[in-house]
């Protein structure tokens, strides 16, 4: 942990995604989830880095669409986060910028009709996302990492459920940035917050259940979820900062929402 260098010997490796998702096969990181803590670590340097990386989208093209759903949703919540990052980087907000434009002409398509132009869009989207958020992530990891080494959550799901609860709490004082989301998601309707009511409906229409309580988390879930996020090493370049009863309420509303 800390500023300790990878100084061993890094084999040499290829990398082969078969989801479109993380895109991890392009990132310079990995992550170790501690079961004991129910906490993700991240470890970071250039020599985990894999050699060749071979992104062939017809290797998704057997993937059920429920597992689609997710990771384009893991793909999409990369590049949004990406964008909103408060690190300054305009490189990554470019790349994240088309990475948001390809998910949203590609990734219902891909789940209900997994024709080879969907796929490749939504694995160049995924790629480009691993490259944006090296920029940085947000409030919605944070929120999505416990849930899925507490409970055994899906992440790609845990984004997908809880993207839309993160980004409500960055929209104030970013409208212009959420108006650039709109745009690059092709969305009818411009207005910032029509940002959330579209992603909703999206969630909706590739079978993303709306709330934490659809798939079994309960209130008594929130305490230790909450602190968990809190630890997390994500948030801290949220554009806007975040507390302890910030996650709890977000997680409250997350399950009871629509009630």
């Amino acid at each position: 942990g800390g500023d300790q260098y990878v100084d061993g010997e890094i084999p040499h490796f290829i990398t082969i995604p078969t989801t479109s998702g993380t895109g991890s096969e392009v990132g310079r990181s990995a992550i170790i989830s501690e079961d004991e803590s129910g906490k993700k670590r991240i470890l970071f340097h250039p020599t985990l880095m894999a050699k060749i990386v071979f992104a062939d989208p017809e290797l998704t093209f057997d993937l059920p669409a429920s597992v689609t759903a997710a990771t384009g949703m893991d793909a999409l919540t990369h590049n949004m986060e990406a964008y909103l990052a408060k690190n300054y980087h305009p490189m990554c907000d470019g790349i994240a910028l088309q990475g948001i434009s390809l998910i949203g002409r590609s990734l219902e398509g891909a789940v209900t009709n997994p024709d080879p132009g969907n796929r490749s869009d939504m694995m160049l989207a995924s790629l480009m996302g691993a490259v944006a958020f090296q920029k940085g992530l947000g409030i919605v990891h944070s929120l999505a990492h416990p849930l899925s080494t507490l409970l055994d959550v899906h992440h790609g799901l845990a984004n997908a459920i809880m993207i839309t609860y993160g980004l409500e709490f960055n929209l104030s004082g970013f409208e212009e940035k959420f108006r650039q989301f709109a745009i690059a998601l092709n969305f009818e309707k411009r207005r910032p917050e029509d940002v959330l009511e579209g992603l909703k409906a999206l969630n909706e229409r590739i079978g993303i259940p709306a709330r934490l309580s659809d798939i079994g988390v309960q209130a008594d879930h929130i305490p230790r979820l909450s602190e968990l996020a809190l630890a997390d090493f994500c948030h801290p370049n949220n554009p806007k900062p975040v507390g302890l009863e910030d996650f709890r309420q977000i997680y409250e509303k997350a399950i009871i929402a629509g009630r």
